[in-house]
């Protein structure tokens, strides 16, 4: 596990423009399963103020059937922690596929805030961590 190889992943990557002093802290589980059984590769809280859940899925039906409820519990343990922000990463070898299923059931969430971000992105940008 590299603090360095994440933050650059945080910064270049998601577009994270947090001050340099959040990435003094970082916590990075891997294989952590979720309150309702949906696996995570990677946990990744940044300064107890960005968390991250890093999900590897080729599967657009899993997208369909689970998308709400990862965006609810990352949003909920967010929301525990007293954090500020929370970045769903998936990645995927079918990045098209699951990019247009995943945005589509994302836009038409209700219960998501300005402080939730999704991004695909392609299994060969999954980070060494």
């Amino acid at each position: 596990m590299n603090n360095k190889n994440i933050k650059v992943f945080v910064v270049q990557t998601l577009g994270c423009e947090c001050p340099n002093q959040v990435f003094e802290y970082i916590d990075c589980q891997h294989n952590v399963i979720l309150n309702n059984g949906i696996p995570l590769s990677v946990r990744i809280n940044i300064g107890n103020r960005l968390l991250i859940y890093l999900l590897e899925i080729d599967d657009t039906s899993f997208i369909r059937t689970n998308l709400s409820a990862l965006i609810r519990l990352g949003k909920d343990d967010r929301d525990s922690m007293g954090f500020n922000r929370f970045r769903l990463v998936i990645f995927s070898d079918n990045t098209d596929r699951i990019e247009h299923a995943a945005h589509t059931i994302f836009e038409s969430l209700v219960d998501k805030d300005e402080k939730v971000h999704l991004h695909i992105l392609s299994k060969s940008e999954f980070p060494t961590l």
